[in-house]
């Protein structure tokens, strides 16, 4: 659990494939606890695995040596997670300041979740690369799996080719490559042009309640389900329908990309974050006490132990599950 890391929101694009019509934004709460997202973690049963298919295999930029294991007792309160020891590392996206964060635990239960596409709690890396075919052919070498029904990318919109894969501890990546790849840039010279995460979710109206309500977000809810066979047998759902959403943190183009799922078979996700497959997405706070308190009145799921924010270092922090199971690292940085 690296809290310590670059804390800065992430700007997330629009997704490539799974994009509907959505409907108005409702009114945000009158002022949002959030000032913006941070990294995306993975819990991985096998770190260094992990961490070679996605700084070999995709492309993503390593920031640093992975971390030893060690038994942290603030990290044990704050994950609920008695007697673990952790090792984390983490991989700058290139083209976005948003960076995915490889976490294991070890000295502790735990039950891989082998999540899929359309089971609530699951979680999705939507990448651009420069080349997709050859992307592919590293993941699969390196232990992922194409869950596109034809096995190849498929051509959408005229405008992309697309393919969705798992990694070896079952977390979506949804790889897109443009018809006409754009030129190398500074901030993006190699395959990586950039990424967006997308959150699988039980109900649509039930969760833009919980980011709206009590975290203040700015919710765009999809208008109806979307039930195009191509693109359902793209992401390796066929004969699903799917309706997309999204929540935007005011002010800012931090944006957590939402889909529900349905005629298909969905099971949710587990409830324990040292579980392989499970997510966390870190959220930075203005008033995490504020917060956590608002959560607990809403009916929210307090994991850290005691339910109440805990100080880590500079940092004062809470961990709280989405009515999806989705882990949030709320972050409160120190005033300025």
């Amino acid at each position: 659990m690296k809290t310590l890391c670059r804390a800065a929101g992430a700007t997330l694009v629009a997704g490539t494939l799974l994009s509907v019509a959505t409907g108005a934004p409702r009114a945000q709460a009158a002022v949002s606890h959030v000032k913006g997202l941070g990294n995306f973690s993975h819990i991985v049963a096998d770190l260094d695995r992990s961490l070679t298919f996605y700084r070999d295999g995709l492309g993503l930029e390593v920031t640093g040596p992975a971390a030893v294991f060690r038994p942290d007792p603030v990290i044990m309160k704050l994950a609920n997670v008695p007697g673990a020891q952790t090792r984390y590392t983490w991989l700058k996206i290139p083209g976005s300041p948003m960076a995915v964060e490889l976490i294991e635990y070890k000295d502790i239960d735990r039950a891989p979740v082998s999540p899929r596409f359309q089971d609530p709690g699951a979680t999705t890396l939507s990448v651009r690369v420069r080349e997709l075919d050859g992307t592919i052919a590293r993941l699969k070498a390196l232990g992922g799996r194409v869950i596109t029904v034809a096995g190849v990318p498929s051509e959408i919109g005229g405008r992309s080719r697309i393919a969705f894969m798992q990694d070896p501890d079952g977390f979506v990546i949804e790889l897109s490559q443009a018809l006409t790849p754009p030129a190398p840039q500074p901030d993006t010279p190699g395959n990586v042009l950039g990424a967006s995460f997308e959150l699988t979710i039980a109900d649509t109206d039930k969760t833009i309640t919980f980011y709206r309500d009590l975290l203040g977000l700015l919710p765009t809810a999809g208008a109806a389900f979307n039930g195009d066979a191509l693109m359902a047998d793209t992401a390796g759902t066929p004969g699903a329908r799917f309706r997309q959403s999204r929540v935007q943190v005011p002010g800012t183009s931090d944006v957590i990309r939402l889909i529900e799922f349905a005629g298909i078979d969905r099971q949710p996700l587990g409830s324990r974050l040292q579980d392989p497959g499970m997510a966390m997405l870190q959220v930075m706070v203005r008033d995490v006490d504020a917060l956590v308190a608002a959560l607990k009145a809403g009916g929210a799921s307090i994991v850290t132990v005691g339910g109440a924010p805990l100080d880590f270092g500079p940092l004062r922090i809470a961990v709280v599950r989405d009515p999806n199971n989705l882990f949030l690292e709320l972050i409160q940085r120190p005033s300025q």
